[in-house]
């Protein structure tokens, strides 16, 4: 089988297994009483778009990460970005009142992830007003606490898409700046602010461009070509990246549970290593 071949067929296994896991777990979380509140500095926030015709299927996917937020950071006020709000949605969104606010953004649009790469680079400092957020999706969650022990480290904490050598630290020494997940990832509003000025006064206001990938944006384009930004911004090695967050890029080796994952081939590796709650 090809490498190809063998990584789709991964993704494929991995995505069975992560959503037979989640099913069993929202059953429980939904019945576990609302937990502590976790740090007021910090905002839950996740993008939801997806078509209509997906919508009773996909949702509860994106209800256990954020109920499983919860689990392991404690209550955060949170904040759900969405093209129109669903019932769905806003039943679950109105038992927590003013600490769960649902944004409606007409730009969005199901199917082009683009679209939500453009506004997480030009608007998303407008969307929360704490220090951090911690951006979460439907297949990207945190497995353990831990994010108290995060807080205050770095601007952009998201799993590495390099493995980590020796070569690429010495890159990320470098540059300032290595490439990193933003599916799965913790944010300043410092650098959120810093991130939409810069892309703003490149033209990125136009029609954003498919592939867009907002994390490479934050993570490798800007500390590489913009030296005020670079000397700013402060970014983890891809070893200290991997203690947050893993992505499936190559298989996982550490002791320790990262803090969060986000994929289902992540999840399937995680899951044979034994490092799934």
């Amino acid at each position: 089988m090809s490498r190809r071949k063998k990584k789709g067929a991964d993704r494929k296994n991995g995505a069975d297994l992560l959503r037979e896991w989640q099913r069993e777990r929202l059953l429980r979380d939904r019945e576990l009483p609302r937990p502590a509140t976790g740090p007021s500095e910090v905002t839950l926030l996740a993008y939801h778009f997806r078509p209509e015709s997906q919508e009773e299927e996909r949702f509860p996917f994106l209800e256990c990460a954020i109920r499983e937020s919860w689990r392991q950071c404690g209550f955060l006020r949170t904040v759900v970005v969405t093209h129109a709000a669903s019932p769905a949605l806003r039943a679950f969104a109105e038992p927590y009142g003013i600490h769960f606010q649902i944004q409606e953004e007409k730009s969005l649009v199901p199917g082009r992830p683009e679209t939500m790469a453009a506004d997480m680079l030009l608007r998303l400092h407008e969307r929360f007003t704490t220090p951090f957020v911690l951006v979460v999706q439907d297949d990207a969650f945190p497995l353990r606490p831990g994010l108290g022990s995060f807080l205050d480290d770095w601007d952009f904490a998201g799993a590495p898409l390099l493995r980590d050598h020796w070569w690429t630290n010495l890159l990320a020494r470098y540059t300032n700046g290595h490439a990193m997940d933003g599916a799965f990832s913790l944010r300043t509003r410092a650098l959120c602010e810093r991130a939409a000025a810069e892309w703003a006064s490149r033209g990125g206001r136009r029609e954003p461009a498919r592939g867009l990938a907002e994390n490479l944006v934050y993570t490798r384009t800007l500390p590489r070509s913009v030296l005020s930004y670079r000397l700013a911004a402060r970014f983890p090695s891809a070893r200290e990246a991997l203690r947050f967050s893993y992505a499936g890029s190559g298989p996982f080796t550490g002791g320790v549970p990262p803090f969060g994952f986000h994929g289902a081939a992540a999840f399937k590796a995680l899951s044979a290593a034994g490092k799934i709650p």
